[in-house]
């Protein structure tokens, strides 16, 4: 017998939507589909079936659907009280606990060597003009201007300590400081509180036969500076483009959660989770083991 108003039911289902908290399903019995949506914003299609624990987190986007049987039964659970508002495309691209999702689904997964990471086929790459590319989010590179500012350029450890910028390496900042910067070589801003995306519009403007760039970035087509040229370049940078103490000072950087910490926790709360429906599903067990004696012997129970 077919739920009342199944057809519209079915149609909520399949709409494109997520939730503002986990959704978790434990199949008891019949199939279906949930379809989530991977980072390349493609359908990933996930056949769940009895015995199956299946958990949506906040913020992703998903759509359920039956195959030709028609059914199934499932329990959904909650750790604290049920969310059942659900949030459709396009309302929720938005909302925070998808762009919340989103950037913990592109962290970047570099192999560490040290505190250096090596930058990889999959690491961020150039923001050039605040253009969005694969790794960093538009809001990111202002809060690592604003991080460059306070902190210093090349002050990476003291960028990473202050948890402005989670799951970022220090390949990444340096490569992506060097797109704002709009040239290659670093060393003459090294722990100058300066703006580098005004500097990165000096160096757009800069023409000549002398000026070589690759990927947007001027790039140095003598030798080596030598360490005296250097400081000296330093310390004009220093007199044109330093930001006054008490302006850096008073930037206050943000700490957003750490998506891979985020992560750890969900495991181990999802351990968890499971030992405890492995505790519900003996109990069901035996439940029914004891309903189905009852119904042999005729005995009846009162109830609990």
């Amino acid at each position: 017998m077919l739920l009342e108003n199944y057809e519209a039911k079915l149609k909520v289902f399949f709409a494109e939507h997520i939730y503002e908290d986990e959704e978790i399903w434990f199949v008891l019995e019949g199939h279906g589909f949930f379809d989530v949506h991977d980072k390349a914003d493609r359908w990933v299609r996930i056949l769940v079936e009895q015995g199956d624990l299946l958990v949506v987190l906040a913020g992703i986007y998903h759509r359920f659907s039956l195959d030709t049987s028609n059914y199934i039964r499932a329990m959904r659970l909650f750790k604290e009280d049920p969310k059942w508002t659900p949030i459709n495309r396009p309302e929720a691209d938005t909302n925070k606990y998808h762009v919340s999702a989103k950037m913990a689904i592109e962290a970047p997964r570099s192999m560490p060597t040290g505190q250096r990471n090596v930058v990889r086929s999959n690491d961020s790459a150039s923001l050039w003009n605040c253009t969005l590319s694969p790794g960093w989010t538009r809001s990111e590179v202002q809060v690592l201007r604003q991080a460059l500012i306070k902190l210093g350029i090349g002050n990476w450890m003291k960028i990473i300590e202050s948890e402005c910028l989670p799951g970022k390496t220090i390949a990444q900042m340096n490569l992506q400081t060097q797109r704002m910067l709009g040239q290659q070589s670093t060393a003459e801003f090294n722990g100058l509180h300066v703006d580098a995306l005004q500097i990165g519009q000096i160096n757009e403007m800069r023409q000549g036969p002398e000026i070589r760039r690759k990927n947007n970035c001027i790039v140095n087509t003598g030798g080596k500076l030598t360490r005296e040229e250097v400081e000296r370049r330093r310390k004009e940078h220093r007199a044109k483009f330093e930001v006054a103490e008490d302006v850096w000072m008073s930037i206050v950087l943000p700490r957003p959660d750490n998506p891979l910490v985020l992560l750890d926790r969900k495991r181990e709360e999802l351990k968890s989770l499971a030992k405890e429906l492995d505790d519900v599903v003996v109990r069901i067990a035996a439940i029914e083991q004891t309903e189905s004696l009852d119904q042999v012997t005729g005995t009846k129970r009162p109830h609990e």
